[in-house]
């Protein structure tokens, strides 16, 4: 399951998850108790915002192992072959008005937006 951040909307902030075309947002005080619904009851889906950040982990971990193979050179190659996150934050309008603005990453978005145009 993919993890999914609720920033602002018609439902309370806080996490979610995503898997197979259904999204659940979890409720703070009851997290079992959380409200489910389907990519295909979407009205509207928008990209808001888009934002590419280095893993540190992984950009340490290969600039450490870089180091100690080939020195300064292998630091400076290991942490530019470190893997990229990127950041999706999406708006969706469900078809009953309700509105979620949320975040997750780039392939999960990649999957919602693919199920919504289907």
């Amino acid at each position: 399951m993919a993890k999914i951040i609720v920033l602002a909307g018609d439902f309370p902030q806080g996490n979610g998850e995503y898997h197979l075309g259904t999204i659940t947002l979890k409720t703070p005080l009851k997290p079992r108790l959380g409200k489910n619904f389907l990519v295909s009851e979407f009205k509207d889906l928008t990209v808001e915002n888009v934002n590419s950040n280095k893993n540190m982990k992984s950009a340490i971990e290969l600039g450490i192992a870089g180091a100690l193979l080939l020195g300064p050179v292998g630091a400076v190659a290991g942490f530019l072959l470190a893997d990229n996150d990127t950041e999706v934050t999406f708006m969706v309008t469900l078809k009953g008005g309700q509105k979620l603005l949320a975040a997750t990453d780039d392939e999960t978005y990649q999957d919602i937006s693919r199920r919504f145009q289907h």
